[in-house]
């Protein structure tokens, strides 16, 4: 059988079947220990919080334990995890215990887990189909510090940022930031390089490096500015738009969940799992037409040119959209027929210095009905069309096109409803229009294929959607919970995931042999 290997972040390798889990023939270390009975002192097996030791196995990171006996008489497997009182307060240790039996064996993956005193106390702060804040960027609680000339405060050029408050290494402004974040300081984009110690206020500050994405270090900045996440497109200059949005390729980029996961204490990230992201939907407006075909007669005057007048995304009207029909091709459809036409004129304004400058149109039959329809899936993504009253013929009341005033209205940008209902049981089931991630760090797109990653720790995302471009979108996800952010069996205040592995035994008389393998 072929196996692929994944590599983890120690450059080990951890075999996985072709079902995608992992193979428990080949651990990735082995220990085997002998164990005496005590009565409150029992044997350190693995140890995923404290360095390697002669008489300790720490291999991390790692995906599962196994724990055998493979003595003569029963021992004790014993696993330490974290005991929750509250979502954000660790109180001690808990301690699951296994007796087994000569031969027996148990396996444990070293995912997130906790001991809880209620079965509330994994979620987090919920935050359900929310758009992120439109100035592109929130408060991150953290201020600039006068670090007595030797910061920006008054400088273009210096690149330490020192961040008030501060009360202790645990509870501190710079456990808010990660490196390769951005932070922006009234209008100046910084990237960090790196972090001080904290283990003071001087040592409270990020290294920065100044006027990134199309700004200017400033020598304006004064002690108390706010230091702000921003999640504007980080694939253009921060101020390209004035939304976060995708580009004209669908892509987007931000170093943070938009402002979501960040502390100064205790939980902090987002949830694996949790995310949710959806687009909005195109503005559009129809003429009201049925049963259109390529093959149906426009009515139209060969050789004429008719004008209309139209507004898209809620710009200022463009007036006297223009195009001329074909000598001889009246039709609505062919590659010389009115749509052909009509878009051909769209596409040139396009490119135009004006009102549709950059603004994509397409024109098209849609269930029997000719359509113009945004490029944009912006929430302010719309279609308004007029008539033209210039000199031009008026494209319509002509033909087969009705007066303006008889027209479908326009339907502006929305959210697509979430779900669809059974037609026998009316069973409520969500639609696969969202971005989601499945919890290895993926965003997958309508559940079909991988379109970017998210790092659960600090939030950056990055994403490409060539399918929807210039397009907002609502956030759905979990944030500061135990399950949210790093795997970390460490941490105070963060204290997620399995610590310990022990061992005894409850024969007073000889020793009992435990192997504990690591995958």
């Amino acid at each position: 059988m072929a196996y692929g290997a994944i590599t983890t972040a120690s450059g080990r390798g951890l075999s996985r079947g072709r079902n995608g889990k992992l193979d428990y023939s080949k651990p990735i270390d082995t220990k085997i220990k002998s164990i005496s009975y005590s009565t409150d002192t029992p044997d350190i097996l693995l140890d995923l919080s404290t360095a390697t030791s002669v008489s300790v196995t720490k291999t991390a990171p790692i995906k599962a334990v196994k724990v055998r006996n493979d003595g003569y008489v029963p021992s004790v497997a014993i696993f330490t995890y974290s005991r929750y009182s509250a979502e954000d307060t660790v109180s001690g240790a808990e301690y699951v215990q296994y007796l087994l039996n000569p031969n027996d064996e148990i396996i444990l993956p070293t995912t997130r887990a906790i001991i809880a005193d209620s079965i509330a106390e994994w979620d987090g702060t919920v935050v359900t189909a929310t758009a992120p804040d439109s100035n592109e960027y929130v408060d991150s609680g953290a201020d600039v510090d006068d670090g007595s000339g030797l910061d920006i405060i008054g400088s273009a050029s210096e690149t330490k940022v020192f961040l008030e408050p501060y009360t202790d290494a645990d509870n501190c402004t710079a456990n808010l930031f990660y490196i390769g974040d951005l932070i922006r300081v009234n209008n100046e984009i910084m990237e960090v390089t790196a972090i001080g110690n904290k283990t003071d206020l001087a040592n409270n500050y990020l290294t920065v490096r100044r006027g990134e994405h199309g700004s200017t270090a400033a020598s304006d900045h004064a002690d108390d500015a706010t230091v702000r996440l921003p999640f504007f497109n980080a694939y253009h200059d921060f101020d390209k738009y004035s939304v976060a949005q995708t580009d004209d390729k669908g892509r987007f980029k931000a170093q943070n969940f938009f402002g979501y996961g960040r502390s100064a204490t205790a939980q902090a990230g987002v949830t694996l799992g949790s995310v949710a992201i959806q687009f909005y939907s195109q503005g559009y407006q129809g003429l009201g037409l049925s049963d259109l075909t390529s093959n149906t007669e426009s009515g139209l005057t060969a050789s004429t040119a008719y004008a209309l007048d139209i507004q898209v995304d809620g710009g200022t009207n463009f007036d006297n959209l223009t195009f001329t029909v074909d000598s001889s091709n009246t039709k609505f459809g062919g590659s010389d027929g009115i749509i052909a036409k009509i878009q051909a004129a769209l596409n040139t304004q396009y490119y135009t210095a004006g009102n549709l400058f950059e603004k994509k149109v397409t024109v098209g039959i849609e269930n029997g009905d000719l359509v113009f329809r945004s490029g944009s899936y912006l929430s302010t993504s719309a279609i308004a069309l007029t008539a033209e009253d210039g000199s031009d013929a008026s494209f319509f009341g002509t033909g087969r096109i009705p007066a303006v005033g008889n027209i479908n209205a326009a339907v502006a940008a929305r959210l697509e409803p979430e779900t669809t209902f059974d037609s026998i049981t009316n069973t409520a089931t969500y639609k696969q229009i969202f971005i989601r991630d499945d919890g290895n760090g993926n965003l997958i797109y309508k559940n079909e294929r991988i379109v970017g990653t998210i790092n659960y720790e600090s939030g950056a995302i990055d994403w490409t959607i060539s399918e929807r471009p210039n397009a907002e979108f609502v956030v759905s996800v979990l944030h500061s919970s135990p399950f949210s952010g790093r795997l970390d069996p460490t941490t105070t205040g963060r204290l997620n995931s399995l610590r310990q592995v022990l061992g005894n035994t409850p024969q007073q008389k000889c020793e009992a042999i435990l192997t504990v393998e690591t995958f």
